[in-house]
């Protein structure tokens, strides 16, 4: 299962996210829409021009902001899967 989180330094959420996935030893790629100038770009596609986050991505599939009930329920949906 490949997880991509496009966030922000110190945004709440991300950080929840990242420290779940760490946590339950779950690889994943971070990207901070604050330094990495194409998952700035991508964000602003993904939300019409808006800059927002966090993005959660696996295999693939987008999950626009979610929220901490939607993430744990799309993590665990993914894992499932495998």
């Amino acid at each position: 299962m490949e997880i991509i989180i496009y966030g922000r330094k110190g945004h709440a959420h991300t950080v929840a996210f990242k420290n779940y996935l760490r946590m339950a030893e779950m690889p994943f790629e971070y990207k901070d829409v604050a330094i990495d100038e194409e998952a700035k770009k991508h964000t602003k596609e993904l939300y019409n021009g808006v800059m927002k986050y966090p993005t959660l991505i696996i295999d693939g599939e987008i999950y626009l902001t979610p929220t901490s009930d939607e993430f744990n329920k799309i993590i665990k949906e993914a894992s499932l899967k495998d």
